[in-house]
């Protein structure tokens, strides 16, 4: 329960954050700096690289809502899966050990925050060791409501990094 009240506490913060920078930058800077050295407005955008302190770097690269797939029940009326398509590298020089469960939750617009849902018999392809120069591509799984938009948080100080916020639908931050 605590871990859940953390989550929606840094959902609100990063989304009050979110709102003010949007509202004063304006415009979009490009560069042709690698992605740990360009910096990023909050909340990330699916589809962007995103290099974080202590060289990692992660990448929503696509949603599924809805997802469907008969290794899980039927959700609660109201409700539908979303799988987000991961990419995850770990450029930094510790080896690091990611439990997805652990490091992403999925937040929406209706206050509530979503866990991973393990899908029987299937690799996440997220889990597992990094050591460095660790790359893993991987399907995560939520439960959400199906008419909410979503947030997905990343807890990551577990792994040595930041936390980090991405929009995941809409799939990209809108003008305020």
């Amino acid at each position: 329960m605590l871990r859940v009240a953390a989550v929606a506490a840094g959902l609100l913060v990063l989304a009050a954050a979110c709102s003010s920078s949007h509202a004063s930058s304006g415009a979009t800077t490009s560069t042709t700096a690698g992605p740990l050295e360009t910096p990023n407005s909050i909340p990330f955008d699916v589809g962007e690289k995103i290099g974080l302190p202590n060289g990692w770097l992660v990448e929503i690269q696509h949603v599924h809502r809805p997802y469907v797939t008969s290794k899980l029940p039927k959700p609660a009326r109201g409700r539908q899966y979303v799988a987000l398509d991961i990419a995850m590298e770990n450029a930094g020089s510790n080896t690091e050990t990611v439990n997805a469960a652990k490091l992403f939750s999925l937040g929406d617009s209706l206050g509530k925050v979503d866990n991973v849902v393990a899908v029987p018999g299937v690799s996440n392809g997220i889990d597992g060791v990094y050591k460095p120069n660790t790359t893993k591509f991987g399907t995560l799984v939520f439960g959400a409501p199906s008419r909410a938009q979503l947030r997905m948080a990343f807890n990551g100080p577990l792994i040595g990094t930041q936390q980090t916020i991405w929009m995941v639908d809409p799939p990209h931050v809108g003008p305020d």
